[in-house]
């Protein structure tokens, strides 16, 4: 569990950073971070793992608070950054054992450890005395994963993770993810790719100008979220705008029409395929469009 209260870490300017920043992040629930380029996503993640130090406000892990008690609050956190943090040059196994080391695990143990992982994330034997030059970018992510998990933590925080693999590897990330959050971990996951956050996520936290602008349980998208009916016959007029407009607003995209259903309109997509064949139209296809996270991102620059 992460508690953060009025939490504030500026530079380079009073309008960079994060700013008052309060929120109670829960065990066994994953939460998305979502906001524009320098929206102060990175940097809430860097003062939570004590990359950064706050300049003023709190954070509390497990109950440890990361000023008075910065190890003990430390030792229950894994972060899985924006990017490669390793040694060029050096073995990757030995690397992600001596983190291990640094975290209290003894040598042999973290040796076992940090090798069953790489292997566990898809770096075989052959790669594990490998240096970071032989590995690509979604190697180098998988080893990064693999670092981040080297001690079980209770609290998981990744930036940008998805960033460097291929379909295998989100879909193996994912899998990690929501296993961890059926062990009561607190996830907390940054990222521009919405429509993998939207799967995973039980949270959205909105980050805007370095404050919480909003946060919503992503159940409650298609609540506030508009729905899409997408159609098209093979006997369309202009007629069928007017016919369509009771039902929310419409409007035609090349041979498909579109209709945006407000969350108040009480509409069945059936009432639409009702109206349209008693009014003489022949339906080749209809499409319901759920709304999604990235329609609300959009709706809410």
């Amino acid at each position: 569990m992460i508690e953060l209260e009025k939490l504030t870490k500026t530079y380079g300017g009073k309008d960079n950073g994060i700013h008052n920043i309060s929120v109670e992040l829960k065990d066994g629930k994953i939460y998305g971070l979502v906001g524009e380029n320098g929206a102060g996503k990175t940097t809430l993640i860097k003062t939570i793992t004590g990359i950064f130090r706050q300049n003023s406000g709190s954070v509390s892990i497990n109950g440890y608070d990361s000023t008075r008690e910065r190890t003990e609050a430390l030792m229950n956190v894994g972060l899985m950054p924006d990017g490669v943090i390793l040694n060029i040059d050096r073995s990757i196994l030995q690397q992600i054992s001596f983190y291990g080391q640094t975290r209290g695990m003894g040598e042999d143990e973290s040796v076992e450890k940090a090798g069953m992982l790489m292997t566990r994330f898809g770096l075989g034997e052959k790669l594990h005395d490998a240096s970071l030059r032989r590995l690509s970018l979604g190697q180098k992510r998988r080893a990064m994963l693999a670092m981040c998990m080297m001690t079980d933590p209770g609290n998981i925080l990744m930036d940008e993770p998805y960033n460097g693999f291929d379909p295998d590897g989100m879909r193996m990330l994912n899998e990690l993810i929501t296993y961890e959050r059926s062990k009561g971990k607190t996830i907390i996951i940054s990222s521009h790719i919405l429509k993998e956050l939207e799967s995973v996520v039980d949270e959205i936290i909105f980050i805007k100008n370095g404050r919480i602008s909003d946060q919503l349980e992503i159940s409650s998208l298609d609540k506030i979220g508009k729905k899409k009916i997408l159609f098209s016959v093979s006997n369309p007029n202009d007629e069928i705008l007017t016919l369509m407009e009771e039902y929310g607003g419409i409007r035609k995209i090349g041979n498909q029409y579109e209709i945006s259903i407000s969350p108040d309109k009480k509409v069945k997509p059936e009432d639409i395929n009702t109206a349209l064949v008693k009014s003489g139209y022949s339906v080749s296809s209809f499409k319901v469009e759920n709304p999604s996270l990235e329609d609300l991102y959009f709706s809410k620059k």
